[in-house]
């Protein structure tokens, strides 16, 4: 019988296998239509983070948006070692590292998918939609297996 933290790493394991499948099946089915789920599955996330989970975002400021999704889960949920953000201008980056779900975003590089089912990228994209009145766009979502993080930019239209 496996170990309470095996059974962690397991549970996981299958969460990873779960989203790996659902987006290997929307991607298939749409092609690169798919990447317009982002923002309404960012939605639902989003709405089950504020209710639920602990998620309280006060204000307009998109460093302070991301901030809070970024230490929550770091902090609070430990999906991943520490994120990082820099403003300037229109732009903010936010970078992701040793997210628990490299592995499944690499996978999907290797099959040929972009992925587009981060909950960084779809619930930074539904907050940051959401308290800017829709005034901002994804400008770039770079994934580094080699380096361990995710680069994300947003652009303040």
């Amino acid at each position: 019988m496996a170990t309470e933290e095996e059974k962690k790493r397991n549970l996981a394991r299958i969460n990873a296998m779960i989203i790996y499948g659902l987006e290997k099946g929307l991607w298939d089915l749409f092609g690169e239509s798919a990447l317009a789920t982002t923002n309404t599955v960012g939605k639902g996330m989003l709405e089950i983070l504020e209710k639920s989970m602990g998620l309280e975002i006060a204000g307009e400021d998109p460093q302070d948006i991301l901030t809070e999704i970024g230490r929550l889960f770091v902090d609070e949920f430990g999906i991943a070692a520490r994120f990082d953000i820099d403003k300037t201008d229109d732009d903010v980056d936010f970078i992701v590292e040793h997210c628990v779900l490299l592995r499944v975003e690499q996978d999907l590089i290797e099959a040929g998918i972009k992925p587009f089912v981060c909950p960084y990228l779809n619930i930074a994209t539904a907050a940051l939609r959401q308290r800017l009145d829709g005034r901002t766009q994804i400008s770039r979502f770079d994934i580094d297996i080699e380096n361990h993080r995710c680069d994300l930019q947003f652009k303040m239209i």
